[in-house]
C-alpha cells in the first residue's frame, strides 16, 4: 500500500508524486524524499509514514509549521482528500490500494553526489518515490546549494483556518504558478555572478552582502573578529540599526561611569543630610573620619516632634564608635543626659538607649537633641554616631495600682512568649519588647511605689537584648560561612531569615544584614 500526494496549489500546481515506501521525508535538501525549493520550506519540514493502522504526517520542527486542513499539526493521521500545507506549497493526500503501479524512475540524476539535473513541471508531472519541486529554471549547481543552505523565511501566521482544497478532477487543476507566493526574482542569485560575495536588493533599498559557503568558513576560523564580521552581513537593517543602538548606549553609560568616578566626592549628589529624628533609623553616619557620610568635628544637632495630649517618655537609640570615656556628651532640651559610652569589643553590634523622662520632653513642640563631642575641637580625633532612631511612649493616666496592673500583664506576656522562644522565630523579639514595655511602665511609677517586678523587668529584658544580639550574630556568621564556601543562594536565604527573628527595625540586626549582603554581593563584582 502507498500513497500519492499532489500539489493543489502554490508552484507546479497538480504535480503528482507516488510513494511506496512506509516513510516519505519533504523539506528542502537533497537527502529528502519530496525536494521544495522555497524559502518557505524548512530543510527537514516533515515525514509522512506508515503506522501499520494507516499513515500519518508528523513536524520535524520546522519554521512554519505543518498544517494539515487549515490547523497547524504536531502528529496527525492522514485520510484520502485532506490537505497538506507546507510553507506556500499546498498538497492533497490520497491512499493508494494495493501495489503503486510501475513508471519510469523519475530519480533526479547525481553527479559528485549531487542533484544537476533540474526538473519542472512542464517536462515532468508525476514522480514515484523521490520528486524535486519549485527549483528555479537556469540555475546552476552552486546557486542551487545556496538555495538548499539559505535561513527558512517565516511565513505570516494564519488569522484562521483555511478551508481543505476541494477534489477537483486533475484536468481542471492549475499548472500555472500561484501569484500570491512567486518568489522575488530579486531575491534569488544572478545566474551570472561567480563570486563568493553578492549584492542582493533588498525591497528596492539598501544593499545587504552575500557570503559563498567558503566565504563563510574563512570568516568563522577568524575568531572572534570574524563571528562578528559574520553576523553583522547575516544581519537585517532592523537588527543593525539595534545593535549600533545598543552599543551606543553602551558607550554612554561607560562615559557616564568614568566621568562619575573623576569628579571629586564633594561634587556628587548626595543624599540631604538628616535634621530631624523620628521613629525610622537614620543611615547616614557622622563625626570625623572614613566612612561618615557627613563630617561633624565637634557635635551633631537633631530635633523631633512629639504629638501627644497626655505625658510621654521617648527612648533615644544611637550607635556609636571610636569614643573613649565621657568624650560624646548628650543634652535634650538643654538639659544633660550624660555621656555615651565608650568603645567595647562589640561596638559596631551594640546599641545604645537612652531614656528621656516625661518632664523632659516638650509635648506638641520641637524637641532639641545634641551629641557634643568634648575633646573637639581644638584635636580632630575620630569619632562616629550612626542608626539614630527614637521611641515614643505613651504614659496612661491611671493612678499607680492601674500602671502597676499594666505592667505586671506585659510581664505575663513577656515569660509566656520567652517560654516558646523556641518555637516561634519572632518570640524572642515579642518576649524582649513585653518585657521592655513593662519596664517602660514602671518607670512611669515613683521610685519607691515600683516594687520588685520593676528590677525583674529590666534584668528579663536584658537577658533577652543579649540573645537576641546572639542570633543575630549566628545568622550573619552563617550567612558568611556559606559564601566562603561558595554557596551564594544559602547565604542570601540566610540573611532572608533575618527579618523573621528581628520582624522590625528597633534592633539593628536587620541594618547589619543589609548592610552585609551589600558587602558581600561588592566581591562578586
Amino acid at each position: 500500500m502507498g500513497f500519492q500526494l499532489v500539489i493543489s496549489e502554490g508552484k507546479e500546481a497538480g504535480r503528482e508524486f507516488l510513494f511506496d515506501q512506509s516513510s516519505v521525508v519533504i523539506g528542502r535538501t537533497p537527502e529528502c524524499d519530496v525536494i521544495l525549493y522555497d524559502a518557505g520550506v524548512s530543510r527537514r519540514h516533515a515525514r509522512i509514514f506508515d503506522e501499520g493502522a494507516g499513515f500519518h504526517i508528523e513536524d520535524l520542527g520546522s519554521s512554519n509549521g505543518t498544517i494539515v486542513n487549515g490547523s497547524k499539526v504536531a502528529k496527525q493521521a492522514l485520510k484520502d482528500g485532506d490537505s497538506i500545507t507546507l510553507g506556500p506549497v499546498k498538497f492533497t493526500f490520497a491512499g493508494v490500494a494495493g501495489d503503486v503501479p510501475e513508471e519510469p524512475a523519475t530519480d533526479v540524476p547525481q553527479e559528485a553526489g549531487q542533484h544537476t539535473r533540474v526538473v519542472n513541471a512542464s517536462e515532468l508531472k508525476r514522480s514515484r518515490n523521490k520528486g524535486v519541486a519549485m527549483l528555479p529554471k537556469n540555475v546552476n549547481t552552486g546557486e542551487r546549494e545556496k538555495i538548499e543552505r539559505r535561513s527558512t523565511t517565516v511565513m505570516p501566521a494564519l488569522t484562521g483556518p483555511r478551508p481543505s482544497a476541494p477534489k477537483v478532477p486533475r484536468a481542471s487543476r492549475p499548472s500555472g504558478p500561484n501569484a500570491l507566493i512567486k518568489p522575488n526574482p530579486a531575491a534569488l542569485p544572478s545566474p551570472e555572478s561567480e563570486s563568493g560575495l553578492e549584492q542582493v536588493k533588498i525591497g528596492g533599498a539598501a544593499e545587504e552582502q552575500r557570503l559563498s559557503a567558503a566565504e563563510r568558513a574563512r570568516l568563522k576560523r577568524g575568531g572572534a573578529v570574524g563571528a562578528a564580521k559574520l553576523f553583522w552581513i547575516d544581519a537585517s537593517r532592523p537588527k543593525r540599526i539595534a545593535v549600533a543602538g545598543g552599543g551606543g548606549l553602551f558607550l554612554f553609560m561607560v562615559l557616564a561611569l568614568f566621568v562619575s568616578v573623576l569628579l571629586p566626592e564633594e561634587t556628587k549628589k548626595k543624599k540631604p543630610e538628616a535634621m530631624v529624628v523620628t521613629d525610622e533609623p537614620i543611615d547616614q553616619s557622622y563625626g570625623v573620619g572614613e566612612g561618615v557620610s557627613y563630617e561633624r568635628v565637634d557635635q551633631k544637632e537633631f530635633e523631633f516632634q512629639v504629638k501627644s495630649p497626655v505625658d510621654v517618655m521617648v527612648v533615644l537609640h544611637y550607635q556609636c564608635s571610636d569614643l573613649s570615656e565621657n568624650e560624646l556628651n548628650i543634652t535634650v532640651n538643654g538639659v544633660d543626659m550624660g555621656f555615651a559610652p565608650p568603645d567595647t569589643l562589640a561596638v559596631n553590634e551594640r546599641t545604645v538607649e537612652l531614656l528621656i523622662p516625661s518632664k523632659h520632653i516638650k509635648r506638641n513642640e520641637v524637641n532639641t537633641v545634641i551629641f557634643d563631642n568634648m575633646k573637639n575641637p581644638p584635636e580632630k580625633d575620630p569619632w562616629r554616631l550612626w542608626n539614630v532612631w527614637i521611641e515614643v511612649t505613651v504614659l496612661p493616666e491611671k493612678d499607680p495600682a492601674g500602671l502597676k496592673a499594666d505592667a505586671n500583664e506585659r510581664f505575663k506576656r513577656g515569660e509566656q512568649k520567652w517560654e516558646q522562644r523556641d518555637i516561634g522565630s519572632a518570640n524572642r523579639w515579642e518576649a524582649y519588647k513585653a518585657f521592655r514595655e513593662s519596664w517602660l511602665t514602671y518607670e512611669a511609677l515613683d521610685p519607691d511605689q515600683r516594687g520588685p517586678i520593676y528590677q525583674l523587668s529590666r534584668d528579663k529584658m536584658n537577658e533577652a537584648r543579649r540573645e537576641l544580639d546572639l542570633q543575630c550574630n549566628k545568622l550573619l556568621m552563617q550567612a558568611r560561612g556559606e559564601f566562603s564556601q561558595g554557596k551564594y543562594e544559602a547565604a542570601s536565604a540566610t540573611l532572608d531569615w533575618v527579618e523573621k527573628f528581628f520582624p522590625t527595625k528597633a534592633h539593628p540586626c536587620q541594618l547589619r544584614a543589609m548592610q552585609e549582603r551589600a558587602e558581600l554581593a561588592s566581591t562578586l563584582e
